[in-house]
């Protein structure tokens, strides 16, 4: 097996990784349309302890944050164990469809990502170039 065979592989390993990288770059942007009537009414105690509100509030873990809040827009039953069930309400609909679309992106993307990233780690390896 000749190494050639690995280019576009890790052409497409690299092209998923520049994906996940844009991915965080709307992250960054969407963390400032997050409705703000879903921050003032959901992030703060009895749904979050004071840590957690502590936690999730400077960089880098506010853009965790996000994600949480757009999970909880996307599928609302995602905040059952925390009693978050009627925040999905405060979203605007144009920000439910976009939370849905970039976590889906993200779960695909990602898996992705990982798996050819383990096939291409095994396959250099095998060939001798680890």
């Amino acid at each position: 097996m000749s190494i050639e065979l690995l280019r576009y592989p890790t052409y497409i390993w690299a092209i998923l990784l520049l994906g996940l990288i844009a991915w965080l770059v709307i992250i960054f942007i969407m963390h400032f349309f997050v409705p703000k009537a879903m921050l003032q009414s959901y992030f703060k105690e009895p749904y979050f302890s004071p840590a957690e509100i502590e936690f999730f509030t400077g960089f880098p873990f506010a853009y965790m944050r996000t994600v949480m809040f757009m999970r909880l827009a996307g599928w609302p039953s995602s905040g059952k164990k925390r009693g978050l069930m009627e925040a999905h309400k405060l979203a605007p609909e144009w920000f439910r469809v976009t939370s849905k679309i970039m976590i889906i992106f993200l779960m695909v993307v990602f898996a992705l990502f990982l798996i050819l990233g383990a096939f291409l780690l095994s396959a250099f390896c095998i060939l001798g170039h680890c």
